[in-house]
């Protein structure tokens, strides 16, 4: 592919040559249009300076010029010669006064014919003298116009090069940085077309540096959270192998399974998460149905909650709600929220999913009476890792953080609130679209 040099220059060299050669013709016809209006100039004068009444025979001065050479024919009122050119075309009399162009002994001529003081006069001219007076003008004319052509080619060339110095040095700027160089590109002294391309790649630069700089706090995170799970792995293994009878072996081994339940848990939110941060790309929507994902969501903890003594359902008043989204997002958001209510709901109690309308606005609400969460953490519950103090359920202190992303990729609200009551804590996730029913 060429260059954007390589395409400025022979585009602008392309078209000055163009531009001259049209010039040239213009010029050319130009000097065509002049010629032949001095020329039937002259013929006109020489009509009315001819000695008609001499008395004696004339004859034409002799001018050495080839292009000066005129043929004079004249008849008196008896249509007498008193002065014919042999070599001219004679029109036949009476001629009609004015300008005429005739073909005669195949050659094209020029001839003016008129009446002077009763005498007709007939003043011609070869079309080729005034095609060579032409060509010699233009000789004259053209030589100087196209010794100017390596000249402009030479300007072309140098205003290219430093109309493209402020793009090199960009281009150097950019092939100096290394992986780790991240900073905005100095835009100062750019000219305006530049400014955008700069402002462009400042803003992805931006982005590189966010996305690296999430990546490195999430590997950090998880690499903080997964050594607890591993270190208390360990110490229940040398438990279990310390063991001095089958009771106590079989108690640790119940242990270490459950450390075993809460380690792949981890691992499988951290995975969850991490492909919903780090996506590249936004999540296809397609048309779902919110009530159909919460029926799913639910029979898919039933067994969890029915081992707990747990009430889990969706509510009487749930409708079916569609929503342009992406249904395994969703699937996983309210997943992770009715995860989250089992653990922290007592047994006995009861967890509800609504789905509906708010302000025609589609919603997901969880519910529980559980022991909810304090107004002041409830901002906190979305960071990544975060529990409260005191908490004894275990966990990865992940889901909401899915929950949350989730929300933000679909540019969804939530809201968290108590349950009537006074008891248990309630969120909301509040689609921006409105949708019909």
């Amino acid at each position: 592919m060429k260059t954007i040099r390589t395409r400025l220059l022979l585009g602008l060299m392309t078209g000055t040559l163009g531009c001259t050669l049209a010039a040239v013709m213009l010029l050319y016809m130009l000097a065509d249009h002049e010629a032949d209006e001095q020329s039937d100039q002259r013929l006109r004068q020489l009509t009315w300076s001819l000695p008609l009444h001499a008395p004696a025979p004339w004859r034409l001065p002799h001018d050495s010029d080839p292009d000066d050479q005129f043929e004079v024919q004249a008849w008196n009122t008896g249509q007498q010669p008193v002065h014919v050119s042999q070599r001219a075309p004679a029109l036949p009399l009476p001629q009609p006064q004015g300008y005429v162009t005739v073909s005669y002994r195949g050659e094209r001529w020029r001839v003016y014919a008129d009446v002077v003081a009763g005498y007709h006069v007939q003043v011609s001219q070869p079309i080729a003298i005034r095609q060579r007076v032409v060509a010699h003008m233009a000789l004259r004319i053209v030589p100087p116009l196209l010794l100017l052509l390596p000249a402009m080619a030479m300007l072309i060339w140098i205003v290219v090069g430093r109309a493209l110095q402020p793009l090199e040095r960009l281009t150097q700027a950019v092939r100096d940085r290394t992986p780790a160089a991240l900073q905005p590109l100095d835009d100062d002294g750019l000219a305006p077309e530049l400014l955008l391309i700069v402002a462009a790649l400042n803003g992805l630069l931006r982005k590189v540096a966010d996305a690296i700089t999430t990546q490195r706090n999430f590997v950090a995170d998880a690499a903080h959270e997964l050594r607890s799970p591993l270190t208390a792995l360990k110490l229940q293994l040398q438990l279990a192998e310390r063991a001095v009878d089958d009771a106590s072996r079989q108690a640790s081994f119940r242990k270490l399974h459950e450390r075993l339940d809460r380690a792949t848990h981890l691992v499988q939110q951290l995975m969850t998460l991490a492909r919903h941060e780090q996506s590249a790309m936004p999540p296809a929507c397609t048309d779902c149905d919110l009530l159909q994902i919460a029926r799913q969501v639910v029979a898919d903890h039933t067994m969890y909650a029915d081992s707990r003594r747990i009430d889990l359902g969706l509510s009487a008043d749930a409708q079916a709600v569609r929503v342009s989204a992406h249904m395994e997002g969703l699937a996983i958001m309210l997943s992770n929220l009715v995860d989250n209510a089992l653990r922290y709901t007592p047994q006995g109690g009861q967890v509800d999913v609504m789905v509906g309308y708010q302000q025609g606005r589609a919603f997901l609400r969880v519910g529980d009476n559980g022991p909810g969460v304090p107004e002041a953490e409830r901002e906190r519950l979305f960071d990544r890792f975060y529990r409260p103090d005191g908490n004894e359920v275990w966990g990865s202190g992940l889901g909401l953080s899915i929950v949350k992303s989730v929300a933000d990729a679909h540019n969804a609200t939530l809201a968290m609130h108590d349950c009537s009551g006074g008891c248990g804590l309630m969120v909301t996730v509040l689609f921006p679209q409105p949708v019909s029913a």
